[in-house]
């Protein structure tokens, strides 16, 4: 009792490529995706804690929501099949690494269950970042969680089983998903991610080199706006995927055209051009909401639209639908000017 383990991880910002991580096209023709592991205000937003306690319970802690649950019975931690439950993917991380068996009569006390092992476990979660947020929060978290549990065990596991893991954990609760968020955030830096077709996904990463010229750009350039929209990306995950195993001729083609446009928007980068990647930007966003029509909205639009002055290139972070929209400034003087406008325009409002 008392010993503790504490991960804490980056979020994700996806660049280009995203939708072709995800199962089953990845499975069939290969994913290719660009993204960057980021902080928030300097400072890693994801963290993940899990604790030895001398009484035989379990405690689900998440600081987000300021809740804590202790689960009386098995059946309780069993029932993680559902995404809008806050503790659905602790649940899962626990059935996940076997600290709860799926076996057992779901009437058990969990009191019973730990009683031989004369202790229990408090598994505490927290992120500086809104819900929604499209930055791969939930998977990045998920890796992060898995991460703890293992090394609590005394069984830490490499990138690529827990790349996997994680994965596998976003069935158990129902989500899905593919897997550049936990690569984006569990690995550091700007990266090109590419995988082949077939089983396992085997990511292979290409470094974007940060050079003095390429990080001054970005810090001078390179914007995130919150919108204060929020969208569940589970039935959007099935609305794409389903066009997609539909063999959609429009659908096949625009997947096929934004992994093109993340291996185009690596090497604008490497050539320093912030000009070229917003523009790719752009392009990407067009595509995106061809997709899905529904990833955008009035407010969005018109979000994009009163900063499209100060801008060469804008998107939505993630599937679309809220959260964060990513921007490339004009230059460092237009992305002055934006914050500024941005504040004006929405002093009273969430986003900015």
């Amino acid at each position: 009792p008392g010993q503790r383990v504490t991960m804490r991880a980056a979020a994700r910002l996806d660049f280009g490529g995203g939708w072709s991580d995800t199962p089953p096209y990845s499975l069939e023709r290969g994913g290719t995706v660009l993204n960057a592991a980021i902080r928030l205000r300097g400072a890693l937003p994801i963290l993940a804690q899990a604790e030895v306690i001398v009484e035989p319970a379990l405690v689900l802690e998440s600081q987000d929501i300021e809740a804590t649950v202790r689960p009386r019975c098995v059946g309780e931690v069993l029932d993680y099949a559902n995404p809008a439950d806050p503790f659905a993917l602790l649940k899962a991380a626990l059935v996940f690494r076997g600290m709860v068996p799926r076996q057992v009569d779901p009437n058990l006390p969990v009191a019973e269950l730990l009683g031989p092992l004369g202790k229990g476990l408090c598994l505490r979660t927290a992120t500086s970042i809104p819900r929604g947020s499209a930055l791969g929060t939930s998977s990045i978290l998920a890796g992060a969680v898995l991460q703890a549990l293992a090394a609590l065990l005394g069984e830490p596991v490499g990138d690529a089983q827990l790349f996997d893991e994680v994965l596998c954990l976003e069935q158990m609760i129902t989500t899905g998903g593919g897997w550049q968020d936990q690569i984006g955030g569990l690995t550091g830096g700007i990266k090109l991610i590419r995988t082949r077709p077939g089983l396992p996904q085997a990511a292979r990463l290409e470094p974007v080199a940060l050079t003095p010229t390429l990080a001054r750009g970005l810090e001078e350039r390179l914007l995130l706006v919150y919108t204060g929209q929020r969208r569940l990306a589970k039935n959007l995950l099935r609305a794409v995927m389903g066009r997609w195993m539909a063999r959609d001729p429009e659908m096949v083609a625009m997947l096929a055209e934004i992994a093109a446009l993340a291996e185009a928007m690596r090497d604008a980068l490497v050539a320093e051009d912030l000009d070229a990647f917003g523009d790719l930007i752009a392009r990407h966003w067009e595509i995106n909401k061809r997709m899905d029509p529904g990833c955008s909205n009035p407010f969005i639009d018109d979000l994009l639209a009163f900063c499209a002055p100060y801008t060469v290139g804008a998107k939505l972070a993630g599937a679309g639908g809220g959260g964060f929209a990513l921007m490339v400034a004009r230059d460092a003087a237009a992305a002055q000017a934006l914050g500024e406008a941005l504040a004006r325009r929405f002093r009273d409002a969430d986003a900015g």
